[in-house]
């Protein structure tokens, strides 16, 4: 969208606070006056140091927050709030207390705590 329009109508220079969402990798970008700039959905907030997220509607299914490692799903909360940790087939190698894991191997829940 940088310099898209040909001058004096810049997009850059008639709009202040431009932002788009393309829908070939489904990013929010921005014109910083010389390229655009990926923007990230704001989730802490600042005055409640909370991670938070407002779906814009009902949701039915699927999940409301995910966190990938390499496009691996590792942790969710679905629709109904039901918490989704990634299945383990071994202990975690940081393994310190507190560490929460599910065994699938098991079929178990773990809490690690010092002995």
């Amino acid at each position: 969208m940088a310099g898209s329009l040909s001058s004096p109508h810049l997009v850059k220079d008639v709009y202040t606070k431009l932002v788009w969402y393309n829908s070939t990798d489904g990013k929010m970008y921005r014109d910083n006056g010389s390229s655009d700039v990926e923007v990230l959905p704001k989730l802490l907030s600042a005055d409640k140091n909370t991670l938070s997220h407002a779906s814009p509607g009902t949701v039915s299914s699927g999940d409301l927050f995910e966190i990938l490692n390499n496009n691996d799903k590792v942790f969710s909360v679905d629709h109904q709030g039901a918490l989704h940790l990634k299945p383990r087939t071994s202990d975690p190698t940081n393994n310190t207390e507190g560490t929460v894991y599910y065994n699938s191997s098991e079929g178990t829940l773990r809490v690690s705590v010092d002995e």
